[in-house]
Formats: structure tokens, sequence, C-alpha cells
């Protein structure tokens, strides 16, 4: 039997859930002796893979980048997409401390609007996850009378023991899988549900910095979720690249296009 906050902590809940937070995505070291701060919540917008660093003592710091997992794997996979960490760091940079700014100016303003956006965020999700969890039942319940069926047919002679024996086997199977599928369902929208914009968090962590300088993996798992690269759109006759941000707790959402010489920036937030 487990009882929970029976004795005072060693350390705070806040710090307990950044550390578990951080485990989640391993980092290591790089051999040039720098922790990389967008390990593990960067990711492909064509295949939704993670993109990792490329990084080495040869390269200089315009040099470095993340590129896709998956092409990196398999080339027919995606497609050869990847950006220049610098231009990332200063892009996220800039998009945090304008985050900052709009919280500190008017806090309340913020809160409000953090929440009508993660509500309207998970929402989607949620009842996506519920019409899958009906139909998922609801098949459960048929299979079960399925099985009642087979049975019967099968003492009254008008199936043969061979092939009830291969029906009541696929049966099975699908009703198994399906009730592996509506236990993660159900686990998935309580857990949503939970966490509805967790708002107050958010504002706590932003309340700790006045201004950014410098991006530490500490920071980027307080405030940011994740990050999505789409490949660039070389239609216009320049490269232009698609960045979105997603802030922690769904309270907000930033995307910017980058086009030849980090030109262009275009912000959308909650």
């Amino acid at each position: 039997m487990i009882f929970e906050n029976t004795h005072e902590p060693i350390i705070s809940q806040h710090d307990f859930d950044l550390v578990q937070e951080m485990r989640k995505n391993k980092r290591k070291i790089q051999k040039c002796g720098e922790v990389n701060p967008f390990s593990g919540i960067v990711f492909c917008a064509n295949c939704g893979a993670k993109m990792y660093l490329c990084r080495s003592r040869s390269m200089t710091d315009e040099q470095e980048h993340l590129k896709c997992s998956t092409y990196a794997s398999d080339s027919d996979e995606c497609s050869a997409h990847f950006i220049r960490t610098a231009v990332l760091r200063q892009l996220v940079l800039g998009e945090l401390n304008k985050l900052l700014e709009t919280v500190h100016a008017n806090e309340d303003e913020f809160v409000n609007t953090a929440m009508e956006y993660a509500s309207t965020a998970q929402s989607q999700e949620i009842k996506k996850a519920q019409k899958t969890l009906t139909q998922s039942e609801k098949r459960i319940a048929e299979l079960d009378k399925l099985f009642t069926r087979l049975y019967e047919d099968n003492v009254s002679g008008k199936i043969s023991d061979e092939r009830f024996a291969q029906m009541s086997a696929n049966y099975d199977v699908e009703q198994k899988q399906l009730k592996q599928t509506v236990s993660e369902l159900k686990a998935f929208i309580e857990a949503t549900e939970q966490k509805t914009a967790d708002v107050s968090n958010f504002i706590q962590f932003v309340r700790k910095y006045t201004h950014i300088n410098v991006i530490t993996p500490e920071i980027m798992h307080e405030l940011v979720e994740k990050i999505v690269v789409h490949a660039p759109d070389k239609s216009s006759g320049h490269r232009e690249q698609r960045v979105e941000i997603y802030f922690r707790f769904n309270v907000a959402s930033a995307t910017a296009t980058l086009s030849h010489g980090n030109q262009g920036k275009k912000r959308k937030a909650a």
C-alpha cells in the first residue's frame, strides 16, 4: 500500500516534475562539452520523428544543425531537411522573450486567453478519443454476441468444430486488441482532462524570468512542450522554412517563417 504526501518532501514538487520531464529525453554531453537544450523536443513536421543534433569539433557554430532521424536511417521515408542550431536558438530565444513580455504586461488577459486556447486544443483531442472509444466498446459488445451465436451454431451442428475454432480464435484476437485500445484511450482521456491548461504552473515558471539571454535545457523543459520543423519551401524562388513552437500546458503557440537570412518572421500566439 502507498500513502502519498505523509512526509515533508526533500525537494519541491516543481523540481521533481522538471527532472522527470528531462529524464524522458536522454541527453548526452556532446564532445564539445555542451548539453543540447533541444534534445528530445524538436520534431519533423513531415513524419513526426525526432530531429537529432549534428555536431562535431570540426564544425563551426553556424554549421551545427538538426536533421530528421527518419531520413538519416531511410532516405526514401522523408525529405532531407534540416535547421541550423544557431537559427533555431535565435528564433526560440526571441519567441520566449516575447511571451515573457506578454505575460508580464498583462497577466490576467494572458491567463484568460491561454485557458481558452488550451480548452479548445484538448477538447478536440478528447472528442476524437471518445469517438474511437465508443466505437471500440460497441464492437467488443458485438463480439460477445458473436461468440454466443458461434457457440450455439457449433453445438447445433451448423458449423464444424474446425470452423468454430478458427472463427472463435479470430474473434478472440480482435477482442483482446480492442480491449487494449479501450484501456489506452481511457488512460489518455483521463490524463488529458487532468492536465487541462495548468496555466497557474506556467505563470509561476514565467515569473522566474524577466529576460532570457541563454537557452538552457531547464528553461526549455519548463516553458516549451515541443518544436515542429517543416521542410523548406523554395516555390517562391528563395528558401522559406516554417517552425512551430508549442509552449507547455497548451497555453500558447508561436509560428515563424524563416526566409533566407532569417528574415520575415511571423508569430501566432494563443
